[in-house]
This record gives C-alpha cells, sequence and structure tokens, in this order.
C-alpha cells in the first residue's frame, strides 16, 4: 500500500494559507481585472440608480441609494463563477465563464439581491434608531447590540450565498437553510474572510485620508470600485469558504453543477487490463474514489469498468 503513502516532503512544502492567499491573487490578478471589466455596465447602472434614488428620498436617501446592489449583484454572478474557478483550481476562460455565470444564476442573484437589502435596509434603519436611543436611555444599548449581532450573522451567511449558489444545484430554500448554518459552523473561516475585508477596507480608507481631497479622493474611490473591488472582495470570501463549503456539501455529486474545465482537458492515457488488475489488488481496502498509481491519480469507476469489460 506504499502507493497510498503521504509524503513529509510534499506535506512541508505546501504553502501556508496566508502565502497561498497573495500567491493565488496575484498569478490570477488578470482574471480578477477581467471580472471587474465585465461587471462594469452592472457597476454603472448601478451606480446611476444608486444616485438619482438618493436625490429623491430625502432623509431616507442612504439605506434607499442601495437599492442600487440589486442590479451590481446580477453581474456578480459571473464574477462569483470566475472567483470559483480560481480558487479551486480550474483552468477557464475569464468571458465564457462569467457569460456562463449569468446565464446561470441570474435571476437567484436577483433575488440574492433584494433579500441581501432588505435585510440591510431594516438593519441600517434599526441601528441608527438605537443608536441614537442610547444618548438618552442606555436600556437602547440592548436591542442595539442584538441588531449588531443578527446583521453580523447574516453577514456571515452572505458570504456563501454567492459561491454556493454557482456551485450547488440546489434548490433557494436549501440555500439559505445551507448559509444560515454555515454562519454558525464555520465561525473561524467567517472571522478570517471578514479580518481580511477589514484590511482591504482600512487600506483603502487610509489612502483616502492621505489624499485629503475630496475631488480626488471621490475619483479613486470610483476606479478601485470600477476596476478592482468587486472582484477582489469576492475572491476574499471564495478563497476563506470554499474549500471547507464544498467539502461538506459534496456529499452527493448529484447536487454539484456541471464543473468541467472551461479551457479542453488533455485526454488521460487509456488503462491496460494488468494495470486495471494491479490497482484493483492495491486498492482493495481503501473506498477512496481517485487512486494514485504510477504518478497519475485513476478514477476508481474506470478500474471497475475495465475489469467488468473483460468480463
Amino acid at each position: 500500500m506504499a502507493e497510498y503513502r503521504i509524503d513529509p516532503e510534499a506535506v512541508s512544502d505546501k504553502p501556508m494559507r496566508s502565502q497561498r492567499f497573495f500567491e493565488l491573487y496575484f498569478s490570477k490578478f488578470k482574471y480578477l481585472i477581467l471580472a471587474n471589466l465585465f461587471l462594469l455596465p452592472f457597476n454603472l447602472a448601478a451606480a446611476g440608480i444608486a444616485a438619482l434614488v438618493y436625490k429623491l428620498f430625502g432623509a431616507l436617501n442612504i439605506p434607499a441609494a442601495a437599492v442600487g446592489l440589486i442590479v451590481l449583484n446580477v453581474g456578480m454572478s459571473g464574477v462569483a463563477l470566475i472567483c470559483r474557478y480560481i480558487c479551486s483550481g480550474k483552468e477557464f476562460s475569464a468571458f465564457t465563464a462569467f457569460k456562463k455565470g449569468i446565464k446561470e444564476n441570474a435571476l437567484r442573484f436577483t433575488i440574492h439581491g433584494v433579500m441581501f437589502y432588505a435585510v440591510f435596509a431594516v438593519s441600517f434603519l434599526s441601528i441608527s434608531l438605537y443608536y441614537n436611543g442610547t444618548k438618552t436611555n442606555g436600556i437602547f444599548w440592548v436591542p442595539l447590540v442584538i441588531t449588531g449581532l443578527i446583521a453580523l450573522f447574516v453577514l456571515f451567511a452572505s458570504y456563501y450565498m454567492n459561491v454556493m449558489t454557482v456551485t450547488m444545484d440546489i434548490s433557494l430554500k436549501d440555500t439559505y437553510r445551507n448559509c444560515a448554518l454555515f454562519s454558525f459552523g464555520e465561525l473561524k473561516n467567517n472571522i478570517l474572510a471578514t479580518v481580511a475585508l477589514a484590511i482591504l477596507a482600512a487600506v483603502i480608507f487610509t489612502v483616502a485620508y492621505i489624499v485629503n481631497e475630496p475631488i480626488t479622493v471621490l475619483v479613486i474611490l470610483g476606479v478601485l470600485q470600477l476596476f478592482l473591488i468587486p472582484s477582489t472582495v469576492q475572491y476574499i470570501i471564495t478563497f476563506y469558504v470554499y474549500d471547507d463549503m464544498i467539502g461538506i456539501l459534496d456529499e452527493s455529486r448529484r447536487a454539484v453543477k456541471d464543473d468541467e474545465d472551461e479551457a479542453p482537458k488533455p485526454e488521460q492515457p487509456m488503462l491496460e487490463r494488468e494495470e486495471a488488475q494491479d490497482i484493483d489488488r492495491l486498492a482493495h481496502d481503501s473506498k477512496d474514489e481517485y487512486i494514485f498509481y504510477n504518478g497519475r491519480m485513476i478514477k476508481r469507476s474506470e478500474v471497475e469498468k475495465m475489469l467488468q469489460d473483460d468480463e
């Protein structure tokens, strides 16, 4: 059974998570830029809607203007699929992946956007109301803290919504249920993703503070939003939640969407009967779907098919 031993040197050479984060980000940076370019029409439409609504709703303009996020989230279906391919090590065409993400998931992402916007608006208004109330009565700290915690766990749940939708072929009901469970069950990954997003926000606001010129700051923030921020945010979230999420949910391959690479794969060499028999003998006590043999991964079903055909 030596074929199945883990190579200690290979394990020791495995990069740390933070190192892998930056290596993957910069090696696939061109795909993240392309994702933002493809997202540009949705970004501009969302900004236009937000600006229009902001002028129409007086004191409620901030939560009302966020309605533009619904439109932006439709385009994020393409960005989410690109980031999923990046984090899963797939070979793909950026435009094909973006188009596929929107074609297959636009309706669901619209529903996600509506729900997330509703939660954001209610949370924003509630937290603002309770915070102002604390200035006159300390009892308002209780609903303020409760509302803040609820908003935090909704944020954690939203981390899984996009990537789960472009990965799993399950109903909306199951998607929201799983997202809610992951918001509590994967606290470590949720906190890591939140810290990474907070660092990104801190860097952006530090640059804005240093520049300290309103018009220049708006231009810089606008350029970052149009060409970098959306795909970077989705990449951060996907990087920290994807592996554990798919490991838990991928109990049935029927529940996973078609995950073929967008680029053609090289054909695998055919198995010889003697090889199939040798693999079957070596893997007799193993239940793994993939078997490492002579420097390559062999799918168990291929071995079984070869042996059945020769009977």
